[in-house]
């Protein structure tokens, strides 16, 4: 086997995972839309735009109750 009788090895260019213009992405927005909160920073997965979480919104279960009470017994 020698160097010159060796084919060729023909590659893809990879494509740059940039911001920029020339990423292939977009540049200036960069897939996320045009304005608004999701486009400027990262909101939680929680978050409900301000209105009171789903985790405050159901009740509270205090302990454990037993089904017969000592003392309630005929």
């Amino acid at each position: 086997m020698e160097l010159s009788k060796l084919s060729k090895v023909v590659r893809k260019a990879k494509k740059r995972i940039g911001r920029g213009y020339g990423s292939g992405k977009g540049g200036h927005t960069v897939g996320r839309g045009a304005k608004g909160q999701k486009a400027r920073n990262k909101v939680r997965s929680t978050f409900e735009g301000g209105q009171l979480p789903l985790a405050r919104r159901i009740p509270k279960k205090g302990g454990f109750k037993p089904h017969r009470k000592k003392g309630s017994e005929k």
